[in-house]
């Protein structure tokens, strides 16, 4: 068991098992949460006192160091299982959120997991969103994060939504033949709309998606989706549904901006009705459930008295109810 001549400085750390009880079948990637060289990184894992180690950490003009061999396992994932069988990575990022990489850490992170992949017969990586796939390693799942075991944001939200991409580009490397491409619906999550250009990244703006507008992407390019009327920047479409499943969409598409529309066409339909016998059906229901306190106030429970009266916003949130069956 070899370790990545990528590497360019062997630092060993103390905080680790020799040897690992398990086959390597598998890549954690973190982030140091710290723009961190090289050096830095040995230091700071090779610290007895810290009691956490990692395999590999990538400084962000992309030196890579090794800090506990791929032979060992180190103490990185918060899971012992899990760092026995994964060679584990930090990378240097940003010191707030998202926590991004830069394209120096993103070469040679992409590089590195080609290599360990070649040197030890691991034939495609694989990420999936479902943490119970991860971390059962169903469907040939071996891509996991620290999040999966434990309460940390790591590898932070820039990594973690980039992760299928990286997956693509490592399995380009190692010249595992990319699957048929699925169209799916998405909608837009960008408040001042979403620009849809001639081409990814700098292409001429097209046209603008207003938030929650829903598109059906029929191709992927490096993180952008084609829409047919153009290229949107995938970090501001969630996917909701295939794009040959109507129903599945309608459902998927019920969220908080649908929800808002019904909310303020039930507020305007209510406001008049405060004192009608619908209204005192719906207090009743609110005091019920518990929305309000009981007795003669109708206190909210919560803070809405800035949006509308009491007794409309309950009429609204009874409607509401009523439709969903929750009455």
């Amino acid at each position: 068991m070899s370790n990545s001549n990528l590497s360019c400085m062997r630092v060993i750390s103390p905080n680790r098992n020799s040897p690992r009880n398990h086959k390597i079948d598998t890549i954690t990637i973190h982030c140091v949460v710290g723009q961190m060289g090289v050096e830095s990184l040995c230091a700071h894992f090779s610290s007895p006192g810290l009691g956490a180690s990692c395999n590999y950490g990538v400084g962000p003009d992309g030196r890579i160091c090794t800090i506990v061999d791929e032979c060992d396992r180190s103490w990185c994932t918060s899971d012992w299982a899990n760092d026995h069988r994964a060679i584990t990575i930090e990378c240097a990022s940003d010191a707030f959120y998202p926590y991004a990489i830069n394209a120096n850490v993103w070469k040679s992170l992409v590089n590195l997991c080609a290599d360990i992949c070649e040197r030890n017969g691991i034939r495609k990586l694989v990420w999936s969103t479902d943490k119970n796939a991860r971390v059962s390693h169903l469907n040939g799942c071996n891509l996991t994060v620290h999040r999966d075991y434990d309460n940390k944001s790591c590898p932070g939200d820039y990594i973690y939504g980039r992760l299928g991409q990286i997956a693509k580009e490592v399995n380009q490397k190692l010249d595992v033949p990319a699957g048929p491409f699925k169209a799916y619906q998405g909608q837009v999550n960008a408040a001042d709309g979403l620009n849809c250009r001639t081409a990814p990244v700098s292409g001429q703006v097209r046209k603008v998606y207003p938030d929650g507008t829903v598109v059906a992407i029929t191709k992927e390019d490096s993180g952008w989706g084609y829409t047919g009327e153009g290229w949107v920047c995938l970090d501001y479409i969630n996917k909701i549904a295939s794009a040959k499943d109507p129903a599945a969409k309608e459902e998927a598409i019920m969220d908080g901006k649908a929800f808002k529309k019904m909310f303020d066409e039930m507020r305007q339909q209510w406001r008049d009705n405060d004192a009608s016998d619908y209204s005192k059906e719906a207090r009743q229901w609110a005091v019920d459930s518990g929305l309000i306190k009981g007795g003669t106030s109708g206190e909210f429970n919560g803070m809405w008295e800035d949006l509308m009266t009491r007794e409309q916003l309950v009429a609204v949130l009874y409607r509401f109810a009523q439709m969903m069956g929750q009455t």
